[in-house]
Order: C-alpha cells, then sequence, then structure tokens
C-alpha cells in the first residue's frame, strides 16, 4: 500500500506532463496493411494487452479498466483461450477487444508457412467458439516479428496486422514507477501502448503492470485521454 500511495503521490503532477507529450506516428503515412497508431485528431489513446489471459492478473486488469470506464485491445493465445474461455467472455462483456497472438507464441518469420498458417487459423477458430466477434479481425505477432509474407497472408484472409507506438517495457521486469515513466512521459494523441497480462510460458510476474495501470489509467482519464480499442482508435467515426 505504501508503494502505491508513493507513486500515487505524483499522479497530479504527472497529468499535467502527459498533457504536453509529443504526438506518435499516425498509422497513415506506412504499409496500408500495418496499424501503427491511430490520427492525431480527437484526444484518444489505445491500451493493448499481450499473452494471456492469465487468471492471476487479466481479473484485475478488467477490475481496473471496469473502473477508469476504459476499453482495451486483448491479443490473446490461442491455448490460453482454450484454457481460460471464461475470461475471453468477460473481455467481450465488458466490451473490450479480442485479438489474435498465435496459438504458441512462436517467432513467425522463423516458422514455415505451414505452421505459421497453424498458429493463426486454430486460434482464430478458438476466439469463434467463444463468440468473439469476426470483424474487425486483428492480429499482433509475438515480439511484433513480422515480414512480407505474414503481411501478405493477413491481407489475403482479411486480417490487420496491429503494432503500437509506445511500449511500457513491462515484459522486461521493470518495476510499476519505471513503468508509469515509459508510458506517461511519452503518450499523445493516437498513441498504440503495449503492456502484457502474462507471457509465453505462464510465468511472468505482471504485479507490476497491475500496480503501474492504477496510476496510468486516472493520468490519463485526467488528462482528457479517452481510452478505446485499436479499431475504434484508427476508425473514428467509421464504426
Amino acid at each position: 500500500m505504501g508503494r502505491y500511495l508513493k507513486l500515487c503521490s505524483g499522479l497530479a503532477l504527472v497529468a499535467l506532463l502527459v498533457v504536453g507529450a509529443g504526438f506518435v506516428h499516425p498509422v497513415k503515412g506506412g504499409q496500408p496493411e500495418i496499424i501503427r497508431a491511430g490520427e492525431h485528431e480527437g484526444h484518444a489513446v489505445a491500451i493493448t494487452f499481450d499473452d494471456g489471459p492469465s487468471p492471476s492478473y487479466t481479473p484485475k486488469i478488467l477490475a481496473l479498466l471496469n473502473h477508469y470506464q476504459a476499453h482495451a485491445t486483448f491479443f490473446v493465445l490461442g491455448r490460453k483461450v482454450e484454457e481460460y474461455p471464461g475470461l475471453i467472455k468477460a473481455m467481450l462483456r465488458d466490451g473490450h477487444e479480442v485479438g489474435n497472438h498465435t496459438f504458441d507464441h512462436p517467432r513467425l518469420p522463423k516458422t514455415d508457412q505451414l505452421t505459421r498458417e497453424q498458429e493463426i487459423e486454430k486460434t482464430g477458430l478458438d476466439l469463434d467458439l467463444v463468440g468473439c466477434p469476426q470483424k474487425p479481425r486483428l492480429l499482433r505477432p509475438p515480439y511484433s516479428a513480422y515480414d512480407n509474407r505474414l503481411v501478405s497472408y493477413l491481407e489475403h484472409t482479411h486480417r490487420q496486422l496491429v503494432l503500437w507506438s509506445i511500449d511500457s517495457g513491462d515484459w522486461r521486469g521493470l518495476d510499476a514507477a519505471a513503468i508509469v515513466n515509459n508510458v506517461l512521459g511519452r503518450v499523445g494523441n493516437g498513441a498504440i501502448i503495449i503492456f502484457h497480462d502474462s507471457d509465453e510460458k505462464d510465468q511472468a510476474d505482471r504485479s507490476p503492470t497491475v500496480e503501474a495501470l492504477r496510476v496510468i489509467l486516472p493520468a490519463l482519464r485526467a488528462s482528457g485521454y479517452r481510452l478505446v480499442t485499436v479499431s475504434e482508435l484508427v476508425n473514428r467515426g467509421n464504426p
């Protein structure tokens, strides 16, 4: 509790800094199949989570998002969808977006075409079976690693590849204060922020991520940002 209060003590100052933070690069100007950020116009950011769901951390994150009236996009692993379908249904019930993060988290450019298609399509089927909407169909590749073959395949199967513009750094085992600084020190209109609610081996401690979100979410709200899904961010006004 003492650590949490220490983090929160700087919340008002951080909120002021957030307002003046720099912009991120929007999606246009790059490959149209790849989403890296939204437009500068509109005071909104998208919060995303990779590698889940986790029975230990995802429910805590969902509770925080609900408390601060925030929507997020979760890029989930197919094997965890099969193991924890109730968590996927909870995400959808709360208005969040669920995307594909492959089945077993391989580095896709190093896999053969059949393997990568199986990784993507098996997870797609698992999401279909728990009632995940067919559109939009978003994929974030593990390690954010992709090649032209993957981009072509996603285009052929009517999917979009989603990257990010701000890395929280939580995957590196940073403490909550460092995660807060990474995000609030760089956030701007149209940002897509990447967090993790688990890891591919179900071994990571994501308590610092949860603790950091207790500061980041109210700071963004206090600065006037709308916290939306990736699809809402990049299709503003065109649902």
